[in-house]
């Protein structure tokens, strides 16, 4: 372990997400001196009001990476371009790609003792078996941008533990719950957006393939232990539980029935997936991986429980400690304050 009883520098890209600015909070509640590296379009005083050094810059600009890096004993990574349903691929490569080779150059040069990247599941192999720390990539991976970046992303870190840079990856599940910066946590592809459409009514059906969901919090508790805890080139699974799995209406219709709405989402036939018009509103992320066929049970994370003491709520729980947080900052009407 690497954690002694003494105050620790630690440089965090993404914190003004639903997971970065978790990891922040958490960080500076156990003493931790955080500094975020933040886009300077982005609104960052509910960071600095907690105790964050915010340093303005982009993780696609080298110089600004290394000069926010200076100092930093571990280097946090959860800055990223998610899978939305439109993409970029050249926004995808300068961000996912180049900006990660960037965090992981600064945190080389300034001799940080450790790196803890966020990365995702999308391109491993559970054709054959439940997902796990040690799975195969896969074979055939999906070619959205999402998917080819975060795995050459992912290729470049192991290839950096090959060549002795201490890095461990934390994957997250579909996360949501209440965040520092709650606007933040409602941009696309929130899924607390999808949460409070789901109680109003707002949609009424989506793709249909497994997501181990997963309370916000909990993936933030488990990067910060893998600051202390993890080994370098290990990968561990920051999910919830495994009998919580399940796809989009399931945990829209889960939040609904929680909030004691009568609304319901159903599931988009796999025959309708090729229509052109599904892959304009999904994106090629969310539609390949609807294609897939999924073990059952579709994870198993026996590692991230043993080695970082991982210990997520259910999925139940988690919706009840976010509903009335999203009622209170004004998402949903003030009667989800207080549930059935």
């Amino acid at each position: 372990m690497f954690r002694e009883d003494r105050l620790t520098t630690v440089l965090l890209t993404g914190a003004t997400g639903l997971i970065g600015s978790n990891i922040a909070a958490q960080l500076v509640a156990r003493g931790d001196k955080v500094r975020a590296l933040v886009r300077p379009s982005s609104d960052a005083s509910p960071l600095q009001e907690m105790g964050v050094d915010i340093v303005s810059g982009d993780i696609t600009e080298p110089e600004d990476v290394l000069a926010a890096a200076d100092g930093a004993e571990v280097v946090v990574h959860s800055a990223a371009v998610l899978g939305g349903a439109t993409q970029s691929a050249d926004e995808h490569r300068a961000v996912n790609v180049g900006g990660t080779a960037n965090v992981m150059d600064a945190a080389a040069t300034v001799h940080a003792r450790r790196v803890v990247t966020l990365s995702t599941t999308t391109f491993f192999d559970v054709r054959n078996a439940p997902l796990s720390e040690s799975s195969p990539l896969d074979p055939s991976p999906s070619d959205d941008p999402y998917t080819i970046t975060k795995l050459a992303a992912y290729k470049d870190a192991m290839a950096r533990v090959e060549r002795g840079q201490d890095i461990c990856v934390v994957i997250s599940g579909g996360a949501y719950g209440p965040s520092p910066l709650p606007a933040r946590s409602m941009v696309a592809p929130s899924f607390n957006a999808r949460i409070c459409a789901a109680i109003l009514g707002e949609v009424s059906d989506n793709v249909e393939f497994p997501i181990p969901w997963v309370y916000c919090e909990d993936v933030a508790a488990a990067a910060v232990s893998a600051i202390d805890r993890g080994r370098a080139g290990e990968r561990y699974l920051a999910f919830g539980h495994p009998d919580d799995v399940g796809s989009m209406p399931f945990f829209c219709n889960r939040a609904a029935e929680i909030a004691g709405v009568d609304h319901r989402v159903t599931a988009i036939s796999t025959d309708q997936l090729d229509d052109p018009a599904m892959l304009a509103r999904f994106g090629p992320s969310l539609i390949a991986l609807a294609k897939r066929k999924f073990p059952e049970p579709w994870f198993v994370a026996d590692l991230t429980r043993e080695r970082l003491g991982y210990q997520p709520i259910r999925l139940d729980e988690g919706l009840r400690l976010t509903i009335p947080w999203l009622a209170e900052k004004g998402f949903l009407p003030d009667r989800f304050s207080q549930l059935p």
